[in-house]
């Protein structure tokens, strides 16, 4: 009998190390870790703490030798700012490991060690990673939490591990880990985390713990403000409590207005920033998008062949089918949660001149939900123990077909931005093995 009491310990530690010594290699091949739009989150923290100002000309221009699509560094903004549309959570975030990775990089150069304290040399540009990475797994510790409340060890452990290595979790933590994503999971999570824990019996201490953590979750990534639907639906009643009708209007309106101060508090830092280099509090710094939410393209951002969410990380199927019939258990639970992600399919949907998310390994923005799909997964493993011989090959293939994409994603064996033949991703998985026989 396995004792699964110390493994969830044991596969985070084994994951930090291979996610740090995958990282540490792309350093020594590529030179960078932190590109892509990562720049431009990356810039407010690199700019306030090293330049002293909110002025991104520089960083667009003089740290960019790869040539990575950034905020055009020759516009101006009415205040006189280069904009940047990239929001300024991930780089709240970033700050501790940015203030270890500069006192180290001067300690480095009082010793005579040519390490330049300009925010890209190489510490600068690991400790980034990795604390992009530490958020990444608390966010996936944080799922396991989540479960093991529901279910059993064994199936909350495997869950989290399913959707760790058989969706695009593994991507963003182990290609580009600079991305928000990782940093979107965790704060989404925390956010769900603490939700739950305190549905019908929560504190005012803990409301403002929710609301500061809401406000940081939509700091990192706009869109996670729809998850504050969770909190909506239960007000709204979806969840039994033993109120009165006039006490539980009186309760929960008290409660969203006390929420929705400290939210606004906690999204200061956002407003402040908008303010400076825009000079309002309240901006579409995505100006020029263009979204159609009359006509949002829900199969193209769930089925197609141009990074569709099921199509590129088929397990998803198997851990909605999981929510769904996790009704018979907990319909008030499982609306809530099919709720939060079906809005997060119609704000993606609706996108509908970028729908697919350019250079993105499957549809990225959906690294959110990775709570939902664990979920869904766990309630599946619960009610198939019994059939172990036929779901543990199934999702050991899911495993390993998502593995060996993600593999062709990164060596571009595949287009990273267009459509791909799902008949040229077979044919190439069974090149892989070759490739490396070939290699050694």
């Amino acid at each position: 009998m396995i004792n699964y009491r110390h493994q969830p310990t044991r596969c985070a530690i084994g994951i930090l190390i291979i996610l740090l010594l995958t990282m540490t290699i792309r350093m020594i091949h590529s030179n960078y870790i932190i590109g892509s739009d990562g720049l431009g989150y990356y810039a407010h923290v690199r700019s306030i703490l090293i330049d002293e100002d909110m002025h991104y000309a520089n960083e667009f221009l003089d740290f960019n030798p790869f040539g990575h699509a950034v905020p055009d560094p020759y516009q101006v903004t009415a205040t006189g700012h280069v904009p940047n549309p990239y929001s300024v959570g991930p780089a709240l975030l970033w700050v501790p490991f940015f203030l270890l990775a500069h006192a180290l990089t001067l300690i480095a150069g009082s010793l005579g060690l040519n390490l330049a304290p300009d925010g890209y040399s190489i510490l600068y540009q690991l400790f980034i990673g990795f604390g992009s990475v530490s958020y990444g797994i608390a966010g996936l510790a944080l799922i396991y939490r989540i479960l093991v409340r529901f279910f059993e060890t064994q199936e909350a452990l495997i869950a989290t591990l399913l959707v760790t290595l058989a969706t695009n979790v593994v991507y963003y933590l182990a290609v580009e880990p600079v991305m928000s994503h990782a940093m979107s999971m965790f704060a989404v999570t925390l956010f769900a985390f603490l939700w739950m824990k305190s549905i019908g019996q929560r504190t005012k201490g803990e409301l403002l713990l929710l609301a500061f953590v809401g406000g940081l979750m939509i700091m990192v990534r706009p869109q996670n403000a729809l998850f504050l639907s969770l909190l909506g639906l239960e007000w709204l009643g979806l969840f039994k409590t033993n109120r009165s009708y006039l006490d539980h209007w009186r309760k929960h309106i008290t409660d969203g207005c006390i929420f929705s101060v400290f939210l606004l508090v906690a999204l200061l830092p956002q407003l402040v920033a908008w303010k400076i280099l825009y000079g309002q509090f309240l901006v579409d710094s995505y100006d020029g998008a263009s979204f159609d939410f009359a006509r949002p393209v829900i199969l193209d951002s769930l089925f197609s062949s141009r990074h569709g969410l099921i199509s590129w990380t088929p397990i998803v199927f198997l851990a909605l089918m999981g929510m769904v019939l996790y009704f018979r258990k907990n319909v008030r639970l499982s609306i809530a949660l099919l709720v939060a992600f079906f809005l997060q399919v119609y704000i993606n949907a609706s996108w509908v001149d970028y729908w697919w998310f350019g250079v993105s390994f499957g549809s990225r923005p959906y690294m959110n939900c990775s709570f939902i799909f664990a979920f869904g997964l766990a309630y599946l493993l619960s009610i198939t123990r019994n059939i172990k011989l036929l779901t543990y090959p199934l999702f050991t293939t899911l495993v390993l077909w998502n593995l060996l994409f993600v593999i062709q994603f990164t060596l571009n064996m595949v287009p990273q931005s267009e459509a791909v033949d799902f008949g040229e991703v077979l044919s190439n998985h069974f090149e892989i093995p070759n490739m490396v026989l070939q290699y050694f």
